[in-house]
């Protein structure tokens, strides 16, 4: 269980749904990795998950303090100074960051690499390469200093590391120093922002990608970014 108030990271991959109050109408979900601030703890919870028990409790987080994707059915106003969550999927950061760091201490390409624990989300996980293994993403520093993206393909037996950033960067990026960052679910339609103005009935089919497996979404919050995905054995970016 976590202690009153801190700086926690959603674990869940699929995401930490957030509630106006405890047992309170669904505003959306926190993606994984992303810091969350709990205010603080609240009523004790128990919940099944995959046949497994769960314990924890409701806690205030500021919802100001990180990414909320808001879900499509809620159109309500809410207070994001005061929201809700299950705590049973936070993890304290700093026990977070050390699972991260013995991930990627089990990769000798990486040892000259380092989390970039300054951006709220510098971890991520899904299945990125489609043979329905859950990979690991993440944000690191090169020796050199570039903010690098480098995602190990985890296999049933073994793993590959890919990397994006620095100056061979597949999309120009040589620093991938995005505010936002995080997983698009598999079977998740996105498109080019150059239609964000038009409803979903209006975009030909052909402009929309659907995967049968996770993508990642990066952007500056104004004009930089996009969908990154692999197909064809290459990155992929559809801005």
């Amino acid at each position: 269980m976590l202690s009153a108030q801190g700086i926690y990271h959603v674990n869940a991959v699929e995401g930490l749904t957030v509630r106006t109050k405890i047992s309170g109408q669904k505003i959306g979900k926190i993606p994984y990795g992303y810091q969350v601030k709990v205010i603080e703890k609240s009523d004790p919870l128990v919940i099944k998950d995959d046949g497994k028990s769960i314990s924890g409790n409701w806690v205030k987080i500021d919802g100001k303090s990180t990414q909320i994707i808001i879900d499509p059915s809620f159109t309500e106003s809410y207070d994001p100074k005061g929201v809700y969550v299950f705590d049973g999927y936070l993890t304290e950061q700093s026990q977070f960051i050390k699972q991260a760091e013995s991930k990627i201490a089990k990769h000798p390409a990486l040892k000259d690499y380092y989390l970039a624990t300054s951006y709220k989300v510098f971890a991520l996980k899904g299945d990125f390469f489609a043979d329905g293994v859950q990979d690991d993403v993440f944000r690191l520093i090169s020796p050199e200093g570039n903010v690098r993206v480098m995602a190990i393909n985890n296999k049933k037996v073994g793993s590959d590391i890919y990397g994006l950033g620095g100056p061979k960067d597949p999309f120009g990026f040589t620093d991938y120093d995005f505010d936002y960052f995080y997983r698009v679910p598999a079977k998740t339609p996105f498109w080019s922002a150059e239609f964000n103005t038009k409803p979903m009935n209006q975009i030909s089919k052909n402009d929309i990608k659907t995967l049968g497996y996770d993508a990642i979404y990066i952007h500056d919050g104004k004009w930089k970014g996009g969908y990154i995905y692999r197909m064809n054995k290459k990155w992929n970016l559809l801005k």
